[in-house]
């Protein structure tokens, strides 16, 4: 049989058979798609694509199990990986640019991502200053000078390609649109293939169509271009900025190749702006492709490094992997990608936190004879080791520079963290005008959030600073590692990990949580949610005193609607101190804070002041009443029972407590005593100054509380309580005699 073939040809004819069905299947799922084998060619290319993904797409069912994973999700074949299926990926879509439709999150963008980029080549030259002294490289510091007046040169040229960019992303004319924060890519013709199963070839369930229309209606959303302005927005700043990034690099190597050729002894014209910019033409090649993309390794690096989308690696991505295995989990960690990268590169600039950073280990201890651990950073020759190490000693320098200015502007009272660590203190402090996160340059306070990558360094040494002054010396020697918990405060404080806080919350059962996190999830499905909360705040005043209800914490983050007509609206948050609405600003003052990153605020007064320091316990001042009416689920009565509080002008109270020089030696005496180690000893309430503090509340509560006595629905909480005392009372009296129940 050998001899003769038999086996051969019976195999042919198999292979035969089979092709000859397979190409049958194809013919067929053609037709049930409507697309003609003559026409259509990019369906065509969409279709065959498909049977690509499928190592054995042989039949109509074959494809029926590829669209249904398609738009569902799961496993493409047996032991495959767990795909997240385009309705879930929509849907995030949707949310994702919700989220980040507030005017401020472009701004926050621009500001983070140039810091981040011009800090790049000052900081490489300041390093090689450093440096040089110990290696005698002048020409990393010449290099890195003239890649800073490259960046500067570049910029009139980078807003013509930021503004081409924004174009061609609102017209469409770019597929895929990649910002920090989200990656979103259109594929029509493959949307096309999937519409065609699921609405026109009849082998779709309702349920499966239904799906498929939910996911078209979301898709819809994520190519609007009102909905998704700030992530076009976004993605177009980071085209920029790598351009920025191009152009410099182009100019430190004319400059290190005209210095080269200097050092060699080939006599060169005088380095001049015409000589760099005709020396930068001959580089254009090698850090640009023809269509303007980046193809340089360590500008490529750098671009990443910048615009925060580094992949991740290690235990951040398993944790990203475990979030994105688990749809309802993945709204609680959106932008993990962003938020590791952002604490590494402030790692970068904070001196011992730097060892912490696996880049700066692999790069100061790396051999420039053997350069393939470092090959991953872009760094393929001596000179870019050089560069490196040079932007990490500078780094290190201006980080240093920052520390010590945070730490005396800490210890002057102009720097603020996150607060106290308990949330609910926190809370009062922020109702009474503390802000958090401020720095105090002149009378105003700024906010700090968006100077990256230095705010969360200020912002760990405020807390960590606090934490101390509130502990003392002993407990801070002794009890190091409780720090630690300061320090994770300061770290999720950040807005694109806060979402953790929220997920473990989630499940630790604190009171009205749960309706606030799935109030927050379901606005945030809504396009625009970003935009909706600002221009709330924009066109309707004051912030507002709310309950633990799903409808309340939803109108508070869409506060447009309490100027509906008929609707009542939620109550105001008063300023226990002198009865002002919260947040009682006029309208450009509104319309400026809906737009800049960078909140401006008057100091605090000295009564106020000293209030936060003094160590009082504000929290149940308006959450129970002098005689223990629980108002913790009633918003208005809270409301009105501030602002009666506030009528009696505590603020003037305090200002002149704060000049009793009885009342700062009692505060001078509480801090020796916290410096000594005694704050276990003692109570905060034993102090003078806070005996003096709690009357004044005290008689203003009570004075309130008396005024309040009209009010229906303060009545009825007051009845409610006597009535639960009448009960106790019953009960105590039934179970007195108890042992003498005849048995």
């Amino acid at each position: 049989f050998r001899e003769l073939g038999v086996g051969k040809k019976r195999k042919n004819a198999i292979n035969e058979v089979v092709r000859k069905d397979v190409e049958a299947s194809r013919e067929a799922i053609l037709s049930v798609l409507n697309i003609a084998k003559d026409g259509d060619d990019d369906l065509l290319m969409a279709v065959y694509e498909a049977f690509s993904m499928m190592k054995d797409m042989n039949t109509l069912d074959d494809f029926d199990h590829w669209a249904r994973k398609v738009i569902l999700g799961g496993q493409l074949e047996p032991g495959g990986i767990n795909r997240t299926g385009t309705l879930i990926r929509e849907l995030e879509g949707v949310m994702t640019h919700s989220i980040l439709s507030g005017p401020k999150t472009p701004l926050r963008a621009i500001m983070g991502t140039s810091t981040a980029t011009f800090l790049r080549p000052l900081a490489t030259a300041i390093g090689a200053g450093l440096r040089y002294p110990f290696t005698g490289d002048s020409v990393t510091f010449k290099s890195s000078l003239a890649s800073v007046n490259a960046m500067i040169e570049a910029i009139p040229e980078s807003f013509t390609l930021f503004r081409d960019k924004l174009n061609s992303y609102w017209k469409g004319d770019l597929a895929s649109i990649k910002t920090r924060y989200s990656e979103y890519t259109k594929g029509d013709e493959n949307w096309e293939v999937l519409r065609r199963w699921a609405e026109d070839s009849g082998r779709a369930t309702f349920g499966e169509t239904a799906a498929f229309r939910m996911a078209n209606m979301a898709r819809s959303m994520n190519n609007s271009n009102l909905l998704t302005y700030s992530t076009k927005l976004m993605a177009a700043t980071d085209d920029a900025f790598a351009y920025v990034l191009g152009r410099a690099k182009m100019r430190e190597k004319a400059m290190r190749k005209v210095l080269e050729l200097q050092e060699g002894g080939l006599k060169t014209p005088k380095i001049t702006k015409d000589l760099m910019r005709a020396y930068e033409d001959d580089f254009y090649s090698q850090i640009f492709d023809t269509s303007g993309n980046i193809v340089d390794e360590a500008t490529l690096f750098a671009r990443k490094e910048v615009t925060l989308t580094q992949e991740l690696t290690g235990f951040a991505k398993g944790l990203n992997d475990v979030f994105t295995a688990a749809p309802l989990a993945k709204p609680f960690f959106l932008f993990a990608r962003t938020g590791v990268n952002g604490l590494a590169l402030t790692g970068k600039y904070t001196p011992g936190f730097n060892f912490l950073v696996k880049e700066f280990n692999d790069i100061a201890f790396a051999n420039p004879a053997d350069l393939a651990s470092v090959n991953k950073y872009g760094i393929f020759t001596p000179e870019e080791l050089a560069n490196a190490r040079a932007l990490q000693t500078g780094r290190l320098a201006i980080g240093s520079g920052v520390v010590m200015m945070a730490i005396n502007a800490w210890m002057r009272g102009d720097l603020n963290g996150n607060g106290p660590v308990d949330r609910q203190k926190r809370q009062v402090w922020i109702d009474g005008k503390w802000e958090p996160r401020t720095i105090k340059l002149g009378d105003v306070r700024i906010g700090y959030d968006n100077f990256e990558p230095f705010n969360l360094i200020m912002s760990t040494i405020a807390d960590v600073g606090d934490a101390s002054e509130l502990m003392g010396e002993e407990w801070t020697e002794s009890e190091l590692q409780k720090i630690s918990l300061v320090v994770a405060q300061a770290i999720t404080s950040k807005s694109y990990l806060a979402g953790i806080q929220s997920f473990v919350d989630l499940f630790a059962g604190r009171p009205g949580q749960f309706d606030r996190i799935v109030a927050g999830l379901g606005n945030n499905i809504v396009p625009l949610a970003g935009l909706r909360n600002e221009l709330g705040k924009l066109f309707t005043p004051y912030m507002r005193e709310i309950g633990s209800g799903i409808d309340q914490s939803i109108r508070n983050r869409n506060l447009m609607t309490e100027q509906v007509p008929g609707v009542e609206q939620l109550p105001i948050k008063y300023d226990m101190l002198n009865g002002k609405p919260l947040k009682d600003w006029d309208f450009l003052t509104r319309a400026y804070n809906a737009v800049s990153p960078i909140s401006l605020n008057l100091d605090q007064s000295p009564g106020r002041n000293f209030l936060f320091d003094s160590g009082y316990d504000l929290r149940m001042s308006t959450y129970y009443a002098p005689d223990s009416t629980n108002l913790t689920d009633a918003p208005r009565v809270r409301s009105e029972f501030q602002r009666f509080i506030g009528l009696q002008n505590l603020e003037r109270e305090l200002d002149k407590l704060a000049a009793d020089p009885k009342i700062i030696a009692s505060m001078e005496k509480m801090y020796a005593d916290i410096k000594a180690g005694l704050r276990d000893q003692y109570d905060a309430r034993d102090y003078y100054h806070n005996i003096m503090i709690g009357r004044l509340f005290d008689r203003a509560r009570k004075k309130a509380w008396a005024q309040m006595r009209d009010n229906p629905e303060a009545q009825q909480l007051m009845e409610e309580l006597r009535l639960k005392r009448v009960r106790k009372l019953d009960k105590k009296r039934e179970t007195r005699n108890i042992l003498n129940i005849y048995k």
